[in-house]
């Protein structure tokens, strides 16, 4: 069998090789390897087609040439509806209905081909983006998916992982199917969480040898379970159960104190981040500078919201400090720390001789893109591709020698077709998550609350929108009176629940004071109408305790009437009648005979409410 070679020539190289090497080399391939890096210059292209007339020269002028990305945990699930995922956290994330629908759906024997297609357009999706390592981490991937997608002849070009939550995809046809390497167990915490379900997937793991991965991004109700079952946290219990281990990976640790951190790196296992999830789901700012300068190997994957790895890379370039971040390591967190994960660090992950040529091609040919760096180095060329290039400068990937995208197109793939699938497939998984149902749910529930708040609407963070001025004119009124809106000025009173009372206007009333001259003078302070009231009971009370000289009271002088009101004369007159009574016989008097007479107090009206517009409840007339 003859060789085939292929000479890639004046690119620019980033080899994230041991000496971070970087600079316009000549590679050359062989077979779909790295047959020679061409550091001195030294290649002659002449001397070498005329010994190997068949070989492919390709020219990578005004182009980047670097390792293929590798996407630790892309979640093919919710990729085509990712709108359901835009309210959810990680407190709801397991419980979000649509979600579980949605999930439902795919799982289904019945929609196998749906989950078929559904795989194939995000694993083509993840190509061009230039993940040429995928790990598949979608928890609805049943037996029968499985058997119908990863069995027989594999459609898919990258190197792939999928993360097994079905026990029963672990059998022993695994084998058979060439796939013993390709696996990994996956587990979700759950409140249901125990013993019996631990000591299964350690049984799983001792027979398969496959790499287990642990979702530590779970609720507050999840933590406290665990706590509660097991008396300590999580990764604690695992570790007692030597299920922690270099080929453990905690998924997106939202809460780890530093006990936990010690347990993973005396036993070196690894720790996969997903920016964009903390960012999106954890509801909080994660502080990961512990994590990521802990020494602990860091991988990188899309997670749920995530769109494409080198998206994520930036996102992670923002999050650690300055002083402390360096270009080429976050890279090689997507590049070269899953390979030496996946066992893969022999066939790919850097640009060295005799690995696999799986390159990625960036295109700076636009203005743009124009790398103006004082120096090429490894850090330099790092930094300019996270923080200047995306996923739609990639113009060609190579998998083990062979061009799989060829100037932004798919090689051998009709894209317009692919397309057309991907709306369909879109809607079908909208319908299943009753998208149409809980949005008018959604809309129903904020007229409602408009109505409630008497039109006082809400902004997107729920904050109470004030109602901008209204300007009154007052110039022929004078007054206020009001928006032209109805108004409640106060509760119906019922007729029997109303107390009676007198009503006396006592605004004109005039009191006339009178000194008091002799000490032993009486103070007559009745009018007219109360003294011949109490001028009988008067005497029937003196034949009672036996007085016999009573001085009838001298009539009051008559005042002049204002309002309907009479005024009140104080007059004083000598003491006679107490004069004749006798104080043994008062002491004998029975008390309780005694009628004492007192005037009512007067209380004051209710003001009338002027009725000059309409208004709900009633005034004290109607």
């Amino acid at each position: 069998m003859q060789d085939k070679f292929t000479v890639i020539k004046n690119g620019l190289v980033l080899t994230l090789d041991k000496n971070s090497s970087a600079g316009y080399f000549t590679v050359i391939l062989k077979n779909g390897k790295i047959f020679l890096t061409d550091f001195e210059n030294k290649f002659s292209e002449k001397e070498f087609v005329s010994k190997n007339p068949d070989a492919v020269i390709i020219d990578a002028k005004d182009k980047i040439v670097m390792p293929g990305f590798f996407n630790s945990a892309l979640n093919s699930s919710f990729s085509l509806c990712s709108h359901f995922l835009g309210k959810c956290s990680y407190e709801n994330l397991r419980t979000w209905h649509s979600l579980r629908l949605v999930e439902n759906f795919i799982s289904d024997d019945f929609n196998s081909g749906i989950m078929s297609e559904l795989l194939n357009i995000s694993h083509k999706k993840a190509l061009k983006n230039g993940e040429v390592f995928i790990s598949e981490s979608s928890s609805c991937i049943s037996k029968s998916v499985f058997d119908r997608v990863f069995t027989g002849n594999n459609k898919f070009k990258q190197y792939f992982d999928l993360r097994a939550f079905d026990q029963n995809i672990l059998g022993s046809d695994q084998a058979d199917s060439g796939l013993v390497n390709s696996l990994s167990v996956g587990l979700i915490p759950d409140e249901q969480i125990n013993n019996y379900s631990l000591s299964s997937i350690k049984k799983s793991l001792a027979q398969s040898g496959a790499k287990f991965f642990i979702e530590a991004s779970v609720s507050q109700t999840v933590i406290e379970s665990v706590k509660k079952i097991f008396g300590k946290p999580l990764i604690t219990v695992l570790s007692e159960m030597d299920l922690i281990n270099s080929s453990t990976v905690v998924y997106n640790p939202t809460q780890i104190n530093q006990i936990e951190l010690d347990i993973l790196k005396k036993k070196n296992a690894s720790v996969l981040i997903s920016p964009s999830d903390y960012l999106n789901l954890a509801g909080r700012k994660i502080d990961i500078d512990e994590l990521l300068f802990s020494g602990l190997n860091i991988i990188i994957g899309t997670g749920y919201t995530g769109k494409n790895i080198l998206t994520e890379l930036k996102i992670l370039s923002n999050i650690i400090p300055k002083s402390s971040l360096q270009y080429e390591s976050v890279i090689k967190m997507a590049v070269k720390n899953p390979s030496l994960l996946f066992g893969l660090s022999n066939v790919t992950g850097s640009v060295e001789r005799n690995k696999s040529a799986d390159f990625i091609f960036f295109s700076i040919d636009d203005l743009r893109n124009t790398l103006s760096a004082p120096e090429i180095t490894g850090e330099s060329v790092s930094e300019f591709i996270i923080q200047n290039l995306t996923v739609k400068d990639i113009s060609d990937v190579l998998i083990k020698g062979e061009h799989v995208v060829i100037e932004n197109r798919l090689a051998g793939v009709n894209e317009h077709e692919l397309k057309i699938k991907s709306l369909a497939i879109s809607n079908k998984l909208y319908k299943a998550g009753m998208y149409s149902e809980y949005k008018e749910k959604y809309l129903m529930r904020e007229r409602v609350d408009k109505i409630s708040l008497g039109g006082i609407s809400k902004d997107e963070t729920d904050d109470v929108l004030v109602k901008p001025e209204i300007f009154v004119d007052m110039t022929e009124t004078g007054t206020y009176e009001g928006e032209g809106e109805f108004s409640i000025i106060g509760k119906k009173e019922e007729e029997f629940e109303k107390k009676r009372e007198n009503t006396v206007d006592t605004s004109d009333e005039t009191i006339n004071f009178v000194d008091i001259k002799e000490t032993g003078a009486d103070i007559d302070i009745l009018s007219e109408s109360d003294k011949m009231q109490q001028q009988p009971h008067i005497l029937k009370q003196h034949r009672k305790t036996g007085v016999k000289d009573i001085t009838p009271l001298k009539e009051f002088s008559e005042e002049t009437e204002i309002s309907g009101i009479t005024d009140i004369q104080i007059n004083i007159r000598p003491s006679e009648i107490t004069d004749n009574i006798k104080t043994d016989e008062i002491e004998e008097i029975d008390k309780e005979k005694i009628t004492v007479f007192e005037e009512k107090p007067i209380e004051e009206s209710k003001p009338a409410f002027k009725k000059g517009k309409l208004k709900f409840g009633f005034g004290d007339k109607d």
